[in-house]
C-alpha cells in the first residue's frame, strides 16, 4: 500500500472518519501537504551525541527503536537520531571501554499529552519509523538487546571479532561483503531471516528461534572466486517447539558443519550438490524425501553417507539434521 495512503488511513481513524482512503487524499489537496510535511518531520536527523571515546565494544539494549551502524569519517563516535524524539529517549554511557545505549521506557508508547492533533499523528509515525544510527571510528564487538526494533551493520569495517543479537521480532542485516569475524549469536522469538553472503568471513554462527528460519542466497551472492575460503566453519541452527520449517536454499555451501535442530518441525534443504562434497547425517521421526531422485527415501527415516562424490573437490561439507520431516533437493 501507498505510504502516504497507509499515513492517511491512521488519521482518519484517530478522528473516527470511515471513508476509501485513496479518494480522500485525492480530494483533498491539504491532507496530502499535510502528510508530505509529517513524513518530511519524522525522517529528520538530529544529531544528539559526538565525542571522541576509546571503546571496543558497542551494547544496545532498545524496545522499539532499531539501530543502524556505520563507519565513522572521523576518530569521533557520533549518534543521529532519525525522527522527532529528543535525546531523554536515549541513556548513553561510557565505560571500561564500552559504549552503551539504552533506550528508555517512556519512548516505547504514544506519548498522550501532546499538544495537538498534529503532534499525536507525528508520535504514531515515529513508532514505526524509530531508529538511530551511530556512527563508530574503530572496530567494535556488538551486542545489541531489542524487542521489535532492527540491528543494520552496513559497513564490514565497524566489526572487531563477534555479534550478538538477541530479538523478539527485530531482524538482523549484515554487510553483503567478505567480514572477518569469529562469531555471530542470533537469538529471536519471531521469524530469522539471513542471506548466504551476510554469513561469509564468519567463522563460528549460532541461531536459536521459535520462529522459522529462512537462510537463502541470492544470484550475486558468489561475487568472488575463491568462495569457499570464506565458508563458515561451523553454524548451528536450533528452532524451539513452536517453529514450523527451517528452509535453507543456496547456490554454495552454507557451512563446511551444517548443524540444524527442529524436531517438531520441517527442515528444507536445497543445497549445491552437485557442485560440492557433501556429507549428510539426517535423522527423521515422520520421514526423509529426496526430491528429484528416483529412488525416494520418503519413508527412510534415518541417511548418512554423500548423494554425490565430486572427486576434483577436496574439501567435504557436513550436514547434520535432526528434525520431524526432512525434504532434500539439489540447487
Amino acid at each position: 500500500m501507498n505510504k502516504k495512503i497507509t499515513i492517511f488511513a491512521v488519521i482518519l481513524i484517530v478522528i473516527g472518519i470511515v471513508g476509501t482512503i485513496s479518494s480522500s487524499i485525492a480530494a483533498v489537496p491539504f491532507a496530502t501537504n499535510y502528510i508530505n510535511k509529517t513524513i518530511k518531520k519524522a525522517n529528520e536527523e538530529v544529531e544528539i551525541y559526538e565525542k571522541k571515546v576509546d571503546i571496543n565494544k558497542l551494547d544496545i539494549d532498545t524496545k522499539n527503536m532499531s539501530v543502524e551502524i556505520r563507519k565513522s569519517n572521523s576518530d569521533k563516535i557520533k549518534i543521529v537520531q532519525v525522527g522527532s524524539y529528543t535525546d531523554k529517549t536515549l541513556t548513553i554511557e561510557n565505560k571500561d571501554k564500552v559504549f552503551s545505549v539504552k533506550e528508555n521506557d517512556e519512548s516505547q508508547h504514544l506519548n498522550i499529552q501532546v499538544q495537538g492533533f498534529g503532534d499525536a499523528i507525528l508520535s504514531m509515525i515515529n513508532l514505526g519509523n524509530n531508529k538511530i544510527i551511530i556512527y563508530v571510528p574503530n572496530n567494535v564487538d556488538i551486542q545489541a538487546d531489542t524487542k521489535t526494533g532492527s540491528l543494520i551493520v552496513r559497513d564490514k569495517d565497524v566489526l572487531s571479532s563477534q555479534i550478538v543479537f538477541n530479538t523478539n521480532q527485530g531482524e538482523l542485516s549484515l554487510p553483503k561483503e567478505i567480514k572477518h569475524l569469529e562469531k555471530l549469536r542470533l537469538s529471536s522469538i519471531g521469524d530469522i531471516n539471513l542471506k548466504t553472503s551476510e554469513l561469509l568471513g564468519i567463522n563460528n554462527v549460532e541461531v536459536s528461534t521459535q520462529g522459522n528460519v529462512y537462510l537463502e542466497s541470492l544470484p550475486n551472492d558468489i561475487f568472488i572466486e575463491d568462495v569457499e575460503s570464506f565458508i563458515p566453519e561451523s553454524v548451528n541452527i536450533i528452532s524451539d517447539r513452536y517453529s514450523r520449517m527451517v528452509y535453507v536454499e543456496s547456490s554454495i555451501p552454507i557451512s563446511k558443519n551444517l548443524n540444524i535442530e527442529n524436531k517438531t518441525g520441517e527442515v528444507y534443504l536445497n543445497l549445491p550438490i552437485d557442485n560440492f562434497n557433501m556429507n549428510f547425517n539426517l535423522n527423521s521421526l515422520n520421514g526423509i524425501n529426496f526430491e528429484n531422485k528416483d529412488n525416494n527415501g520418503s519413508n527412510m527415516n534415518k541417511f548418512e553417507g554423500s548423494l554425490n562424490e565430486i572427486k576434483d573437490k577436496k574439501i567435504t561439507y557436513n550436514v547434520t539434521v535432526d528434525s520431524n520431516t526432512i525434504d532434500i533437493n539439489k540447487n
